[in-house]
């Protein structure tokens, strides 16, 4: 059994949500396109936005409500919860069921008595992973891409969210591989779930929280959160420092799958 067999099979269970995921995301970003305020109508918005509580004010992002502008408004669509959660719920709910619940199900037994590496299972469930990412980060691109084909805004080109789409894709992509590691050593789907969705949750959580709340602030770094941060890719690029973290994170969590895998008793 090659791992494109795996592949595949992963597929056939999950390819109903991810077409979901990818449409919501599609509709998501050009929908934002065309919520995006005109040049005369900013100032009321800006009046609007600057009379909202400070917490509420730094979810949204403090640079889009001091310096209103339709590329603010754009990247907010990439830290809005609704497109966090579509490419969330593809990073926990492919590792948990590529792993532990085909373990919980009893179909791993069917699939370890094939001639497959375990190796082989856990690097078709990152593959499946990163595939339905990008595909769900492209749509939400996309998006934006074609709303801004029927809509044009001063200052802003499609191009320039492609950097933000591609940071989004790494931050879960990182994340899919701690929750890998989680299915690893889960043995029920449920479990891995419940497991991935809490850690991804709580990194959000903290990220948040650490902005607020100024005793806390030096514990944003632990939060994957920290290193995606859209409005000051837009304004300064991406960070080399932001891309070593995140990938050092996805790089860990998958030798640890493999490592986790390999050994657990099936």
């Amino acid at each position: 059994m090659s791992i494109g067999t795996l592949i595949a099979h992963l597929w056939r269970r999950h390819r109903g949500a991810l077409l979901l995921l990818v449409a919501g995301n599609a509709v998501f970003h050009w929908a934002i396109t065309r919520v995006v305020p005109a040049a005369s109508e900013s100032g009321l918005v800006h009046d609007l936005l600057a009379m909202l509580p400070a917490p509420v004010r730094v979810l949204i992002g403090e640079d889009l409500v001091a310096n209103l502008s339709a590329r603010g408004f754009l990247a907010f669509g990439w830290v809005h919860p609704f497109p966090l959660l579509l490419l969330g719920v593809w990073a926990v709910r492919v590792s948990a069921g590529s792993l532990a619940a085909e373990v919980g199900r009893g179909t791993m037994d069917l699939i370890a008595s094939r001639p497959v590496a375990r190796s082989a299972q856990v690097a078709a469930a990152a593959l499946a992973v990163v595939a339905g990412l990008t595909l769900i980060a492209s749509a939400g691109w996309g998006g934006t891409a074609l709303g801004l084909q029927t809509r044009v805004l001063e200052g802003v080109r499609a191009r320039d969210l492609l950097p933000v789409a591609g940071m989004a894709l790494l931050l879960f992509t990182s994340a899919g591989s701690v929750a890998l590691f989680v299915s690893a050593v889960c043995r029920e789907g449920g479990t891995a779930v419940s497991w991935g969705a809490g850690l991804l949750a709580g990194s959000y959580v903290l990220d948040y929280l650490a902005r607020v709340w100024s005793a806390i602030a030096f514990l944003r770094p632990l939060s994957l959160f920290r290193y995606y941060e859209p409005q000051r890719i837009l304004r300064e690029g991406i960070a080399s420092q932001d891309v070593a973290v995140l990938a050092c994170v996805g790089a860990m969590g998958l030798v640890l799958a493999f490592a986790a895998f390999a050994r657990r008793d099936l």
